[in-house]
């Protein structure tokens, strides 16, 4: 497990599944960990806390740009520096095909799961680049590689965090800001209570490792996307999918 002592990280989604994993594996590799959510981060940060790590909680909706940057200033006053960004948080809404989703839904996907991660390195990357130094991960998915059925606005957003992730690695590679994205495949975490057990089913035959991820394994990656092992990768996504866009 990399050394993230003295570093400070924003995980965005922290409330459950991969942003709960990611913050829990960054405060016990010695990381102050800022948990944002619209739920659930404060039981997280407690948990933490009960366990020696340092973690604090921010309600937040990631929509929200005035909001991130009282995050990110309240952050720089306290503890001087923001080493690390996760944007995790992220939607799913039943309906989603390019037919039959209405324009609200389409727009609340999209401004949560793409709008959501701009806003999130808009607010961390100044003080990245005038420190010459910052790794951000954003969550993708597999939904950016290839074309899931009822998932028109997911599979769209999704691309969208891809693409940013391209362009903001080349862009500020120079200033040594390592910008990178994971993409996972089905994970066993709270947004499956929006997957029907029949897409489920159907996901299972094209994950050749023949079983779903644990929130564990995709945030053991972001971690370390997030260390110094990771030093001369940017612009990447590193599939965490079981083999599914492999095949």
């Amino acid at each position: 497990m990399p050394d993230f002592t003295g570093k400070v990280a924003i995980v965005t989604g922290a409330g459950d599944g991969i942003g709960r994993a990611t913050a829990r594996a960054f405060a016990g590799a010695g990381a102050t960990v800022i948990l944002i959510d619209v739920k659930g981060a404060a039981e997280v940060a407690y948990d933490i806390a009960n366990k020696g790590g340092g973690a604090e909680a921010v309600g937040l909706d990631v929509r929200d740009a005035a909001g991130w940057k009282r995050v990110v200033d309240d952050v720089l006053a306290r503890f001087g520096a923001i080493d690390i960004l996760v944007n995790n948080a992220g939607v799913v809404i039943p309906g989603d095909t390019a037919a039959d989703i209405n324009e609200e839904t389409w727009d609340t996907i999209m401004d949560v799961n793409a709008k959501g991660v701009w806003l999130g390195m808009r607010a961390v990357l100044p003080t990245m680049i005038a420190n010459r130094r910052g790794k951000i991960c954003n969550v993708a998915s597999t939904a950016a590689h290839i074309g899931l059925k009822n998932a028109a606005a997911y599979c769209a957003s999704k691309g969208a965090v891809l693409a940013l992730t391209r362009q903001a690695g080349v862009e500020y590679a120079p200033l040594n800001i390592q910008i990178n994205s994971v993409s996972p495949g089905t994970t066993m975490t709270g947004i499956q209570k929006q997957v029907t057990d029949e897409q489920r089913a159907a996901f299972l035959p094209l994950t050749p490792i023949g079983r779903f991820a644990q929130p564990e394994e995709v945030a053991a990656t972001i971690v370390f996307l997030c260390s110094e092992g990771s030093s001369f990768i940017t612009g990447a996504d590193l599939s965490v999918d079981g083999g599914m866009v492999a095949l």
